[in-house]
């Protein structure tokens, strides 16, 4: 059975096959020498002997072999597609779970929160990096790892698909960025990953914590860890209604120590705008594809060789023609 994979590096060679052919055709009408003897009728009604039925097979095994030579000329080889290999990011959310993301006003309905963009959105860009590693940090005033990174999508989204905000003014309330960020750092420092990658989602400036966000983005700047920060949401409520713009300004501050970027999504709409942003910027590149190549013209080779073989033993030894 041929190999689907098959193939001739020098088909051109297989244009001298008809012509092999063609040579064996004129040989074999070719009319032997007559044999001298008093009349052929004395030859009539005598029986085919073993060695008249085999007189073809010696020019067909020749034929054969030649032909056998022919294609192990043309190369025949096998090719086989190497596994590609890419290299793909550590990447760690980090999605902040304080009390302020219960406000709604990620949406004109005024009935979508923070924190269920958010963690939609996330669960929508970790599912698209299926070569990736991604895991997941949620912070309030202290950092949890809920999920270190992994490449299983089943497994990060089912510890993104809970996770919800901390009860208000309780003990876990408040926005503690450099803790979280710091946490992230540690999480991305034990992995193998050549590229490691942050992405901090929060709604506000730092409030409580005992690490400031400007160490910690030294300190990930020096591990090789890139942020990409996102403010979400209209900015703080005020008392009597309506929103005054956060300045974000810690988020902007570790952004560019860095290397990453920083973006503003005051709506649901614009969050999955930034995530699709950062998706674009954090490719993971593919190798083209390769190749082996194995030769097969072995196998060939030797039929050939049989096929004379055993078609001039035949000629020498069974045949035994008479001389023309």
């Amino acid at each position: 059975m041929i190999p689907d994979d098959l193939l001739l590096l020098d088909p051109w060679f297989l244009a001298a096959i008809p012509v092999v052919v063609l040579l064996a055709w004129l040989g074999a009408r070719r009319r032997p020498s007559a044999v001298p003897t008093a009349s052929e009728q004395l030859l009539e009604g005598l029986p085919v002997t073993l060695r008249q039925r085999l007189a073809p097979l010696p020019r067909l095994l020749w034929t054969l072999g030649v032909v056998a030579v022919v294609v192990a000329l043309a190369r025949p080889v096998t090719r086989e597609i190497l596994p590609l290999t890419a290299e793909g990011l550590d990447i760690v959310l980090l999605v902040d779970v304080s009390s302020s993301m219960n406000y709604t006003d990620v949406e004109r309905s005024g009935t979508r929160r923070r924190i269920d963009a958010a963690r939609d959105r996330a669960m929508e860009f970790a599912a698209a990096r299926d070569r990736d590693r991604v895991g997941l940090v949620s912070f309030a005033r202290f950092p949890e790892l809920r999920c270190p990174p992994t490449l299983d999508e089943n497994s990060l989204a089912a510890f993104l698909r809970p996770i919800d905000t901390v009860v208000p003014d309780s003990a876990e309330d408040g926005t503690a960025i450099g803790a979280a960020l710091l946490r992230a750092v540690q999480v991305l420092s034990r992995t193998e990953g050549e590229s490691r990658v942050a992405v901090l989602l929060s709604d506000g400036d730092e409030t409580v914590g005992t690490v400031k966000p400007a160490d910690a983005a030294k300190l990930a700047a020096d591990e090789g860890v890139k942020v990409y920060a996102i403010g979400l949401g209209q900015g703080k409520r005020l008392p009597f209604g309506g929103f005054q713009p956060n300045e974000f300004t810690a988020l902007q501050q570790i952004a560019d120590t860095t290397g990453g970027q920083f973006f503003r999504a005051r709506t649901e709409q614009e969050l999955a705008q930034v995530y699709a942003v950062i998706d674009e910027l954090e490719t993971t590149e593919l190798e083209d594809p390769r190749y082996r190549t194995t030769d097969r013209y072995l196998p060939i080779l030797l039929a050939a060789g049989g096929c004379l073989l055993v078609g001039l033993l035949l000629e020498l030894l069974v045949i035994r023609r008479v001389p023309g």
